[in-house]
């Protein structure tokens, strides 16, 4: 077909730099950092809060507000979403976490924390809620294979957040779950409450016996609002990214028995009030990174299993900042005890960072509040 003149200044004018793309078009890839950039895989995503990486290549993610579990597959979001969540999203609520389990090739279990509605539909309304509750799915392909298989139920609160809500399998094929404070800090150092707390559950929903307080799926206490959970594979111990009230943002490591000191410290302790508190309390554990006061939020997390983006990159722990936009790097001592150096890795995103981690094979991709991008190192 011929084209106009118009018609050609049109084309022109979207091929320049900083025009928006067509209708139905994918954005060109954007400079993230001097060696590497963000390519677009699901554009106009609908407030996507966790990511799981399937061993065949495929990206499952929840959507916090509508419910849905949805498939990436051949780098194509498909029209059919894996499964339907009666979410309720009042506030922070919603589908906020979800993890793959360790043996997913041979019970294709998937594994999802969602604020569940009691009106059997997805709804707003604060009241109409049964619980937080723990389920998993069964695959069935690229959708799952009846309903949801119940796991565990966690608090509501009276609060619609923090709830916090991600999960992740440990190196023991145990299953942790963040759960945030509910609006309630004193709930976080107390054991008769899940508020606040870092649990930890068979793969069933049972209790492991191994616990450190005995028949409670408390496994740390402290939290305020998780929302990253990541496992070292060096030193084996839990990495929880975690949200305090009016910035002294943390990264935590724990291991059984820890205490992370929410709410009675936040961020590194240093005031006599907090130093006793520490003095006091045992399995007492600072923060390995903590932002300034009225920071940006820390979200997500995961360590870099591979070389994809330089040899001196692997094991390094890569976080989210929520509010910059920005994928921040720690570097870590030998030991895995402290950060020797913090820096920007990727910038620009253009909407709030709300996931951040890594493909088996070592690909970083961030969520973000509108779309989903796949960082690709620039040789």
């Amino acid at each position: 077909m011929r084209c106009g003149i118009a018609t050609i200044v049109l084309l022109i004018t979207l091929a320049l730099p900083g025009c928006l793309p067509l209708a139905g078009e994918t954005p060109p890839p954007f400079d993230v950092s001097a060696n590497g950039k963000a390519e677009t895989v699901v554009l106009g995503a609908n407030a996507p809060t966790a990511l799981a990486f399937a061993p065949d290549g495929r990206i499952f993610y929840t959507e916090k507000s509508t419910g849905l579990v949805r498939v990436v597959s051949g780098g194509v979001l498909l029209d059919q979403p894996f499964a339907s969540l009666p979410v309720n999203n009042a506030g922070v609520r919603g589908a906020l976490g979800i993890a793959l389990h360790p043996d997913f090739e041979t019970n294709q279990r998937i594994y999802i924390f969602y604020s569940r509605s009691d009106t059997g539909e997805t709804t707003s309304d604060s009241q109409a809620i049964v619980d937080q509750r723990v389920v998993y799915f069964e695959a069935d392909g690229d959708v799952a294979d009846g309903g949801e298989i119940f796991v565990a139920s966690l608090p509501v609160g009276e609060s619609v957040g923090p709830i916090g809500g991600r999960l992740a399998f440990g190196p023991d094929g145990k299953l942790y779950v963040a759960l945030g404070d509910l609006g309630d800090p004193g709930a976080a150092q107390d054991d008769d409450n899940l508020e606040g707390k870092l649990l930890r559950y068979n793969d069933d929903g049972t209790i492991p016996s191994d616990n450190p307080v005995g028949g409670s799926p408390i496994f740390a206490r402290g939290i305020r609002n998780g929302l990253g959970l990541t496992f070292d594979a060096l030193s084996g111990q839990a990495w929880i990214v975690d949200q305090n009230a009016g910035g002294h943002h943390e990264v935590n490591r724990s291991v059984s028995g820890t205490n992370l000191g929410w709410p009675e410290v936040a961020g590194v302790a240093k005031t006599a009030a907090q130093l006793a508190f520490v003095d006091q309390t045992p399995g007492y554990l600072d923060p390995i990174v903590e932002s300034g006061l009225d920071a940006p939020g820390f979200v997500g997390g995961g360590f870099n299993p591979s070389d994809r983006y330089g040899v001196s990159q692997r094991q390094r722990f890569f976080l989210g900042e929520s509010g910059t936009r920005v994928v921040r790097r720690l570097t870590l001592s030998d030991d895995r005890n402290a950060v020797v150096q913090s820096s920007v890795f990727a910038e620009n995103f253009p909407s709030a960072i709300t996931d951040v981690a890594f493909t088996p094979a070592g690909t970083l991709y961030v969520a973000c509040e509108d779309a989903i991008y796949r960082v690709a190192p620039v040789r």
